[in-house]
């Protein structure tokens, strides 16, 4: 078999017909299968998908291949890179893996998807990949949240309901991010953005109570006139390259008095979405405003859940407290919430 590419633990070789019986093994397993597609192949099952990586391979010079670990020769499972569904027909490239139970918690899905996601960015004409999941698939949600995919909707895949994730080639340069002070002038501005902060949360609320579209086509935003005629309630404007990105806005209104700060509204713009800038602007708040620390989340917002979460996981180094709570300054209504305090330098 021939090396497709290496890693510091392992090597991924292309996918051979001698490979039937590893194949076999991996995918007969209920344990490895219970997240990906229907579950557990028969032979004939696992003969036909070994027959598509190849011919995927062939024609495309990338495709699901064998892993083995380099201390001991052992097989170890599949990764790789693939059309989504296999379907050349459309754009999507797909990251996926399976591995033996015997190296799970060892890091290595991590160190393949990694690997795999700089190998097609730097050899295909793409600037994003994808990856699917199981939604009650806990493990490859955090592998995937760890390598900075991002969520980004349920979807139909071979008759199963699964979690689409994305990343996106980088192309920000995060030295012309700029956090800028926005004064009582910058309100219209920040006022006109938030119908499209609205807009981008009715994606996942649209179905609830006071969510449908106005009739006249113009979604509502609360009046952001608040947040310069209280104290302790710092706005901002974030621009890349000198472009409006979007925009910050900062309070003292946690769940409990001994909050510092919470991030009362967070909001950038679509073009600028899954590339790393909502993140780094994320940091940059952190960092200037030291001390404990809430972001809150309305049930249901899926995307800005899945966001937060990554994000201050990845901040605190997984310490923080997530729970979720009646707030009785937003009318007793109920909020997913992130506790950390922000790191010192």
């Amino acid at each position: 078999m021939g090396t497709f590419l290496e890693t510091k633990r392992l090597i991924l070789k292309t996918p051979k017909l001698s490979d039937m019986n590893e194949l076999v093994l991996l995918q007969s397993d209920p344990d490895v299968m219970k997240y990906i597609g229907q579950g557990v192949r028969t032979r004939e099952e696992t003969k036909k998908f070994l027959e598509t990586a190849i011919q995927h391979q062939e024609k495309h010079q990338f495709s699901m291949c064998s892993v083995y670990e380099k201390s001991t020769d052992k097989f170890v499972g599949q990764a790789g890179l693939i059309y989504l569904a296999s379907d050349d027909s459309q754009p999507e490239i797909e990251v996926g893996y399976r591995l033996h139970k015997e190296f799970w918690q060892q890091g290595y899905a991590t160190e393949l998807s990694k690997a795999l996601i700089s190998w097609g960015f730097e050899h295909l004409p793409v600037n994003k990949l994808v990856a699917v999941i199981n939604p009650a698939n806990e493990k490859s949600r955090s592998v995937l949240e760890k390598i900075g995919m991002h969520y980004v909707e349920r979807i139909n895949y071979y008759n199963s309901e699964v979690s689409k994730y994305e990343i996106h080639k980088n192309n920000i340069d995060y030295n012309k991010i700029q956090l800028i002070p926005a004064s009582l002038k910058d309100y219209p501005v920040i006022q006109n953005m938030g119908r499209f902060y609205v807009y981008d949360m009715s994606e996942y609320l649209g179905e609830k109570e006071n969510w449908k579209m106005p009739e006249d086509g113009l979604y509502e935003c609360i009046d952001f006139k608040k947040y310069w005629q209280t104290d302790g309630a710092f706005s901002f404007l974030i621009r890349y390259e000198n472009e409006l990105a979007g925009f910050v806005i900062i309070d003292k209104k946690g769940s409990e008095s001994k909050i510092d700060f919470n991030m009362a509204q967070f909001f950038v713009l679509r073009k600028f979405k899954n590339k790393g800038l909502g993140r780094s602007v994320a940091y940059q708040c952190f960092d200037k405003f030291r001390g404990a620390w809430e972001v809150m989340v309305i049930p249901g917002n899926e995307g800005a859940y899945r966001f937060w979460r990554s994000t201050i996981k990845n901040y605190t180094n997984d310490n923080f407290i997530e729970y979720t709570r009646e707030i009785a300054h937003f009318n007793n209504n109920i909020k997913n919430i992130f506790k950390f305090e922000s790191r010192n330098k």
